[in-house]
């Protein structure tokens, strides 16, 4: 998967974190903190004073990830489309293995539902960057999670996608779309 992410893109534009071999992932997003100068990182242990997403990994299984930095997606025009923070995957993937699209939304608790159409957006343009440069298939069925970290104690899940939106991103994007801040890869399929 790696290898395909950077012949699209150009390693340049990229991050990439291999052999993620945590029972915790702590995923932050440290735009917002540090006015850009960083972006995504991860972690093995919740760092101190940071809310996170957290993805368990019970298995251990060996994951890779990957994100994309500003103008990763840029056209011909240098028209950036909207696009979510990253990528994760088995380090060993293939067409058959899950792969988790990730969105960290680091804002204030009151702000939460101003995110949501947008995020779902940016997941939906990066899915179909992937499946329009080969990376994933048109008909791979993918996960993505969005994240409100500093909502930890706050049901956004039931507000931010409906039973009918999400049969509706299954069905006409292949996604299977969740806002949580707790995942947990339970084979190499399937991610809950």
């Amino acid at each position: 998967m790696k290898n395909k992410i950077t012949a699209a893109f150009g390693n340049e534009k990229l991050e990439h974190w291999e052999h993620i071999t945590y029972s915790q992932i702590h995923v932050i997003d440290l735009t917002r903190k540090t006015n850009s100068r960083k972006g995504v990182e991860i972690h093995d242990t919740q760092p101190e004073g940071v809310a996170t997403l957290l993805i368990g990994n019970p298995n251990i299984e060996d994951i890779s990830a990957t994100c994309f930095k500003a103008q990763c997606f840029c056209d011909v025009r240098g028209n950036e489309p909207t696009n979510c923070e990253g990528v994760f995957y088995l380090s060993d993937s293939t067409d058959k293995t899950w792969i988790l699209f990730i969105e960290i939304k680091d804002c204030d608790k009151g702000n939460i539902a101003k995110y949501f159409k947008d995020a779902k957006k940016q997941i939906i343009s990066t899915v179909q960057i992937f499946r329009d440069k080969q990376i994933i298939t048109e008909d791979k069925l993918v996960y993505a999670n969005v994240s409100f970290p500093r909502a930890d104690k706050i049901n956004f899940f039931n507000h931010f996608i409906k039973n009918p939106e999400q049969k509706k991103f299954r069905d006409d994007y292949k996604i299977a779309i969740k806002g949580t801040n707790k995942l947990v890869i339970k084979n190499h399929r399937t991610i809950s």
